[in-house]
């Protein structure tokens, strides 16, 4: 974000313009996919509430202008954050009781609910529910718009509210020694932080025209796993050789190998939440050990074998399933700047959804996850992305568009601390959150480990992806293949 800023003389606050990028996101907005970062925790026991609100007002409201703002438009035309005086913390909050039981359900309800609640243009662009009645406990769902930051200074933003123990010693921003890297990472680059109404039967010729415009390489990618195994998988193994450069090159011209399959089509205005039961991270560090793999290629080939045999149950042919997956560019400081934004770019991993032979899964992946880590297509996508955000809206929405209906979701795996974090003096048991989706992509998928834990989310268009819990259960399948074969 730009550090411009334009002191008003008519009493209404100070404003600060916005970069590009969060000008992007501000304008993505769409019925079916909006621009907001859901992030969610709970704990053992009840929140004081009051207490709490005390941490914010002191720890991001007071010290971040962007969430005493709002979005205005200048006489330029650009986009600008404008202070609200007299604003109050207190009005961004709404206290909620879930219904008894007060268990996973009630709280997956309400987050898919307010998934698809558009914040007020003419209110600050944030929004939080404290939730009592959740197992005993608390729980707090945060809601910002992406135009306010990007994943890791979301993540830094909602670590700076815990404290490291019960008495309210403020945790540090990011703890050292971080679990695992993130889902892709670009070579000598912070990783990253934190994040339809009837499905389209796969092989729809209407839907398949459409996929060869939008994604040339898909839609033949498709076309032949459609004829077969054999020929998809030849496919595969030949673009899979291109080294990293020459397979950003080929994904920006030709389209990613993102098959047609059950989730594809139209999103619509209802969704989904649902999350496993926590992994141990213990466990899955000598799972990574013990096939040669890191922690984020076990954690990443369990999504492509969920993916595959939630298809299967589908009765879909599907050799390949493309997720944008966020890398942050910027330099990484603990302390958080006063102004936030973006500075991002999103890669595009490609999971082979073909085998049942899940170590054969695993090489392809590492394969390539190499091929991008060793690449620049974090770089070039970043660059895009600016040139894009210098559009005129109707040319950057049909751009920003086509690229996202390349790929099924956004992916991220969020390396959390691994002590214990308190709110407002009860322990934090648990953390996972949801980056938004654009277009028409069915999917954001989570994975956030904290406190020696692995904890996976799923949030899906309740139409594309019905009975989005057995993609979970999969991941969890998975996992239990890996862990026995290892």
């Amino acid at each position: 974000m730009s550090t411009t800023t334009d002191p008003r003389v008519d009493g209404s606050g100070r404003r600060q313009r916005l970069g590009g990028q969060d000008a992007l996101w501000l304008e993505m907005d769409t019925p079916g996919n909006l621009m907001v970062v859901d992030s969610l925790f709970w704990t053992e026991e009840p929140i004081d509430w009051d207490r709490y609100l005390d941490t914010m007002r002191e720890r991001l409201w007071d010290r971040y202008p962007v969430f005493r703002s709002v979005a205005v438009r200048g006489d330029d035309g650009g986009w600008w954050w404008e202070e609200q005086l007299g604003a109050e913390v207190e009005s961004r909050y709404e206290h909620v009781v879930l219904p008894d039981p007060g268990g996973e359900a009630e709280l997956q309800a309400l987050v898919a609910e307010q998934r698809v609640v558009q914040l007020d243009p003419d209110e600050p662009l944030w929004r939080s529910f404290l939730i009592d009645n959740y197992r005993g406990g608390s729980a707090v769902l945060f809601r910002a718009h992406h135009a306010i930051a990007d994943g890791i200074r979301m993540v830094q933003l909602t670590l700076s509210i815990f404290d490291a123990d019960p008495d309210g010693t403020p945790a540090v921003p990011v703890p050292e020694g971080v679990a695992h890297e993130p889902a892709v990472e670009a070579a000598d680059q912070t990783p990253p932080g934190v994040l339809g109404l009837a499905s389209a039967a796969v092989g729809g010729s209407v839907q398949l025209a459409r996929t060869a415009v939008t994604n040339p390489l898909g839609a033949a990618h498709t076309a032949l796993s459609l004829g077969g195994a054999a020929a998809g998988a030849l496919t595969s193994r030949t673009a899979a050789a291109l080294p990293g450069d020459l397979d950003t090159v080929r994904k920006l011209v030709l389209g990613t190998r993102n098959d047609n399959a059950a989730w594809t089509g139209h999103v619509g205005d209802r969704k989904t939440i649902t999350w496993t039961e926590p992994l141990s991270l213990a466990e899955t560090k000598r799972v990574a050990h013990a096939h040669g793999a890191t922690v984020n290629d076990v954690l990443v080939t369990c999504v492509a074998d969920a993916l595959r045999t939630y298809l299967e149950t589908q009765g879909t042919v599907c050799h390949s399933v493309t997720w944008d997956v966020p890398v942050n560019l910027q330099p990484f400081d603990p302390d958080l700047p006063i102004v936030l934004g973006n500075g991002f770019a999103l890669v595009q991993l490609e999971l082979p959804t073909h085998t049942h032979e899940i170590e054969d899964t695993l090489r392809v992946v590492q394969d390539r996850m190499g091929r991008i880590k060793r690449g620049h297509e974090a770089v070039v996508d970043f660059g895009i992305q600016a040139l894009i955000a210098r559009m005129s809206k109707g040319l950057y929405r049909a751009a920003i568009d086509l690229l996202a209906n390349r790929a099924v979701g956004v992916l991220t795996n969020v390396p959390g601390p691994q002590v214990p974090l308190y709110a407002a003096g009860q322990r934090v048991v648990a953390m996972m959150g949801w980056a938004p989706t654009a277009a028409d992509q069915a999917m954001s998928m989570t994975i956030y480990s904290y406190d020696g834990k692995v904890f996976v989310g799923l949030a899906a268009d309740a139409g594309l992806v019905p009975d989005a819990e057995s993609v979970m259960s999969g991941f969890v399948a998975a996992f239990e293949r890996l862990s026995a074969s290892a």
